[in-house]
């Protein structure tokens, strides 16, 4: 074993936040007596914001059982989600129709798109295509259609975990690096979706074959699933279908046991600003999906009929629609686990995501533990010795998605954790630190569940400064509550995965953590050659399109070049530009 002593911060701590700018003392307004009496609320010395760890035993097995400090690690498979649905994006260089000149272009671009959708979606449903079928729009597949979602497309034969992967979400370059680490483990591939023209409620869970990687001897599976977002519960508004998460079978190093990880992804778009102004009605919400989903935040309880998620308090009702659109392709993934593993079952379950992902993860995590659908009694018979009701939850800036009566159940009768609830101080004061001794004890222990939330405290996606809902699991910090984040405006800095993974990395002494997994590069980084007064001409896509099939070239990356080029063909034949790719 290993004995590790935890360090007593508090002196340090209340130190620093005495050296407040001395302008507070001299002010009378009321600003300044507000900021004052939240600043003697923050330096009391009598608790500490992060209590000390009692000396706590780490047995070197539990260590060792991932290959890096377990929150970095989900905090990673949380953006393998992400580059999974980056990997099957079926226009990188242009997935949201950013580049369009004026509104007026981007919206005549995206009627196009959806006049071929609806010829090509008969076509595929006709032929009851698969994996090579484009998805998104449901009428590409045969599933209810929604026109006033933007028409982003998808094929889900392109995934290739095994690589990293580029796309231009917003005049910038978004890549995402998932370690090695993770990957090279990875054996297998698998999605879980529904075939063009097929019957509703039909799950088809099929390998993918096209390409392979890992180690020589990875023995993981990674099984991605389905689901839709855009639906807010609002009648003849349906969802759009796209990747929305995966389960990874994960094998202990040297072992037959294995952990099951379930990992939902966050939203992705364009503009955020336009897409958020977009989504914010319920009975006119159009745009980007996920956006959609993310705003879906008017609660709905059991008494309206959404006992699938919970039997008590209300919760989001645009979180409880795509969990309950996805959960019939997860759950036939998880049944493939039991195929593949010969009927075994894992010794933990953790379930994870960032952002939508963690809201999505704590709904899911609900319809398990306090549903009437999924409950562990209701699963099929080979899932039910599974140890459903020992999971750990993981979230990384998580929205609320539900009241203080369901999300205190959860956390405190459900996962064993501590609930944050006040109706004054946004911030917890029984927060943890990502190196508290005690983390790695609870989530490697299979007798026990767990939940923690982990974020930044300034986000106001994830902190209680705008009022609204609950938060589920024990409260981590990546960084020292300040006294005037009561009160400044809101900072979105602290949101994204790389710079929560920046934090991680400074409060962990862990030397086995990848330098990064995430980055982002300006335009000319990648196009030197960028006009912006040419921006949406085809002479502009093409230098777009060259800087992808640049960057899988020079880093010697699988990269499928003939149904790229073919995308390509297609994108400027309606684009009504060149019809041959560059």
């Amino acid at each position: 074993m290993f004995t590790l002593h935890g360090r007593n911060d508090n002196q340090v701590m209340c130190q620093a936040y005495w050296f407040a700018p001395p302008p507070f003392a001299m002010r009378t307004n009321f600003t300044a007596l507000l900021s004052f009496s939240v600043l003697l609320l923050f330096t009391g010395c009598a608790r500490q914001w992060y209590p000390t760890a009692a000396v706590v035993e780490v047995k070197k097995q539990d260590l060792e059982q991932f290959p890096y400090h377990p929150l970095v690690y989900h905090l990673d498979l949380s953006i393998l989600s992400y580059q999974l649905y980056g990997q099957s994006l079926v226009w990188p260089f242009d997935p949201y129709y950013e580049e369009a000149t004026s509104k007026k272009d981007r919206v005549a671009l995206m009627d196009k798109v959806r006049d071929w959708a609806a010829t090509k979606g008969a076509e595929q449903v006709a032929s009851t295509k698969g994996l090579q079928a484009y998805r998104g729009p449901g009428l590409l597949n045969g599933f209810a259609d929604n026109h006033s979602h933007d028409p982003i497309l998808y094929r889900y034969d392109r995934l290739h975990p095994w690589s990293s992967n580029l796309t231009n979400p917003l005049n910038s370059w978004t890549e995402y690096l998932v370690p090695a680490a993770i990957t090279d483990n990875i054996r297998d591939l698998y999605v879980g979706y529904r075939k063009a023209g097929a019957p509703q409620d039909s799950v088809t869970v099929e390998q993918v074959t096209s390409s392979a990687g890992g180690a020589p001897k990875a023995r993981d599976v990674l099984l991605a699933f389905e689901g839709g977002t855009g639906d807010k519960g609002i009648e003849g508004r349906p969802p759009s279908q796209s990747l929305m998460g995966f389960v990874l079978l994960r094998y202990y190093p040297g072992q037959t046991d294995f952990d099951i990880h379930i990992t939902f992804r966050g939203s992705r778009s364009g503009s955020g600003s336009r897409a958020a102004l977009q989504a914010l009605s319920d009975n006119k919400a159009k745009g980007n999906p996920d956006w959609i989903t993310d705003l879906g935040y008017n609660l709905i309880g059991p008494e309206e009929g959404e006992r699938s998620i919970t039997q008590l308090g209300s919760i989001s009702r645009g979180m409880t629609t795509c969990v309950n659109s996805m959960n019939p392709a997860l759950f036939e993934c998880l049944k493939k686990v039991v195929s593949l593993t010969k009927g075994a079952a894992p010794k933990r379950i953790f379930v994870t995501g960032h952002s939508l992902g963690g809201g999505l993860a704590q709904v899911f995590v609900s319809s398990v533990l306090m549903g009437g659908r999924n409950t562990p009694d209701d699963l099929p018979v080979a899932l039910r010795p599974w140890p459903w009701k020992e999971m750990k939850l993981i979230t990384f800036s998580a929205p609320r998605v539900g009241d203080a009566s369901w999300a205190e159940a959860l956390t405190v009768e459900h996962l064993s954790m501590d609930f944050f609830s006040t109706p004054i101080n946004p911030y917890d004061r029984r927060a943890l630190q990502p190196a508290d001794l005690t983390i790695i004890p609870r989530l490697t222990d299979p007798l026990l569940p767990s939940g923690y939330r982990v974020l930044v405290p300034s986000d106001p996606i994830s902190s209680q400064k705008v009022p609204g809902g609950k938060h589920v699991g024990k409260t981590v910090y990546l960084s020292k509550p300040k006294a005037l984040d009561a009160i400044s405006p809101p900072s979105f800095s602290g949101h994204e995965p790389a710079r929560l993974r920046e934090f991680l990395v400074a409060g962990l002494d862990d030397p086995r953590i990848p330098a990064e997994a995430w980055k982002t590069y300006k335009m000319t980084m990648l196009n030197p050659e960028r006009e912006k007064s040419g921006k949406g001409t085809v002479v502009e896509y093409q230098k777009l399109i060259a800087s992808i099939e640049r960057y899988y070239q020079e880093r010697g990356l699988y990269f499928n070049l003939a149904v790229f080029k073919e995308d390509v063909e297609l994108f400027l034949e309606i684009l009504g530009g060149d019809a041959g790719a560059p």
